[in-house]
């Protein structure tokens, strides 16, 4: 598929959910290859029906130590985002993926931020990677995953299988994904947003069912007798 293509037919465009991504941007990723995760991201968000009432995007990019690129909430149109993602700054330095999650949760997965949690609007964390933490990590993904946020985890290269698992929500079938280098994530995109896009769905569909169920209950007491019985 080439960049070009139209997104997945899946991704209907009352798609709601908030998104955000998280990319390691340490030295040992380089210039060029950080072009590539660029590029990646790009495609990830040109796939998406963006704008406050429906898929919101934030980007954090963490090192050493983590930063807020954009919140959920910074960008009204899908056009600030891509103009963003094409000049965004490659800042290096060690991998703390730990430190990264744990501001990713206090930082971008808040209402202040642009979460949607309270309406129940799907939150979902996709992390990029492409090394060993340096840093403990699975303790840091489970206070996200306790959150109800999914976790989705892209390995790039020398990534840690394991930790790349620790990371990520299970099934680790549909959550991790890796490439065996740089050049081959722009190969992955439309699968990752079809896995995306099919979460989303799911998510509104189970809430769907609960809300109906509320008011099917509401519309029974409502059909009950008089009080006095």
């Amino acid at each position: 598929l080439s960049m070009t293509s139209t997104p997945p037919s899946v991704c209907t465009q009352e798609a709601v959910a908030d998104m955000v991504f998280m990319v390691d941007g340490s030295w040992s990723i380089g210039t060029e290859n950080f072009d590539q995760i660029r590029q990646f991201l790009y495609t990830l968000v040109d796939s998406f029906d963006i704008s406050p009432d429906h898929v919101r995007v934030g980007l954090v990019q963490y090192s050493t130590i983590p930063l807020t690129e954009f919140k959920l909430n910074t960008f009204q149109t899908k056009k600030g985002i891509l103009e963003y993602i094409k000049n965004l700054p490659y800042r290096g330095g060690g991998t703390n993926t730990g430190k990264g999650l744990d501001f990713m949760l206090n930082n971008h997965f808040v209402e202040a931020a642009g979460s949607r949690a309270e309406q129940n609007v799907p939150q979902i964390a996709v992390v990029i990677t492409d090394g060993k933490s340096q840093d403990e990590v699975e303790l840091h993904a489970e206070k996200l995953r306790n959150k109800r946020i999914i976790l989705y985890a892209i390995g790039i290269k020398d990534a840690d299988e394991d930790e790349l698992k620790q990371i990520a929500n299970r099934p680790h079938s549909q959550h991790v994904h890796s490439v065996s280098d740089f050049t081959a994530l722009q190969g992955i995109s439309q699968n990752i947003v079809q896995t995306l896009c099919t979460t989303v769905e799911e998510v509104k569909r189970q809430l769907l069912q609960m809300s109906q169920g509320k008011e099917l209950q509401i519309t029974e007491m409502g059909l009950i007798a008089h009080p006095e019985v």
